[in-house]
């Protein structure tokens, strides 16, 4: 059975990834700014939010999960998944004290775990120390698909890539445009330079290269899709590598293509 990727959103300002089979639909975070928002987003991929089984949230920052997208997971009995470190710091950032009383919320550690026919196992990525943040690795028996935003660093978690068949992965930023448009925040993010090392790093450890790379989360103010992938592309040809895979950028304000492994 096919395993399918689609952006909804990816970018500084939300994020909301889907990931489906015939018979399982999950999203990966749901950081849109309303409730109408996060309707209209998800109903762009699936028919309906009813058609959703479980959102799995990497992080408890506000452009990953918010007040108005778990009002919508609560109203339409959508299972919320969380590590179980983020738990309280969801509650206390987002709960608001008010109308979330029907949210099905349960955890996660470690361990791999399953919705439906779809395997999850998180791994953490190095991101703001204030907030444990985790990316995940999605199987389904016939493709792998791993994804990973908002992390500063690759070097312990690159293991985690290694023979995947699609990979998401973070390129926030152009050094330049960081330069002119300064933010602070942006520490805990990978410019465009380090997303290119690591997928030389990924395809010379694998014995077979990804078939596609999408960029994403991307900043509105501090990079574009064009940039980023320009840069990335002429970072391996420099390196004299061929890209052996397909490369692609999220849209920020609106989906992706259905990308199928």
């Amino acid at each position: 059975m096919a395993l399918h990727f689609q952006s909804i959103r990816s970018s500084s300002k939300g994020n909301c990834l889907a990931v489906f089979t015939e018979s399982t639909r999950i999203l990966i975070d749901i950081g849109l700014s309303s409730m109408k928002r996060t309707r209209s987003g998800v109903a762009e991929v699936f028919d309906s939010n009813d058609d959703v089984d479980a959102v799995i949230i990497s992080h408890a920052h506000g452009d990953h999960i918010s007040y108005y997208p778990l009002r919508v997971l609560a109203n339409a009995g959508i299972e919320l998944m969380v590590h179980r470190r983020c738990r309280e710091q969801l509650i206390q950032k987002h709960f608001i004290g008010y109308g979330l009383e029907s949210l099905r919320m349960s955890t996660f550690d470690m361990n791999s775990f399953n919705v439906g026919d779809i395997t999850i196992e998180p791994f953490e990525v190095s991101h703001n120390p204030s907030y444990p943040t985790f990316g995940f690795s999605i199987t389904n028996g016939t493709g792998k698909i791993v994804i990973a935003t908002d992390l500063n660093r690759y070097d312990d978690i690159i293991d985690r890539f290694v023979d995947a068949d699609f990979i998401f992965i973070e390129a926030n930023h152009n050094l330049e445009l960081l330069r002119e448009f300064y933010n602070p925040n942006s520490m805990y993010h990978l410019p465009n330079p380090s997303t290119a090392k690591f997928l030389e790093d990924v395809c010379s450890r694998s014995s077979n290269p990804p078939a596609e790379v999408m960029l994403g989360h991307i900043s509105p103010q501090r990079n574009t899709p064009g940039l980023a992938i320009k840069e990335i592309s002429a970072h391996l040809q420099r390196d004299k590598r061929k890209m052996g895979f397909s490369l692609s950028a999220a849209p920020l304000n609106s989906c992706s293509r259905k990308v199928t492994v």
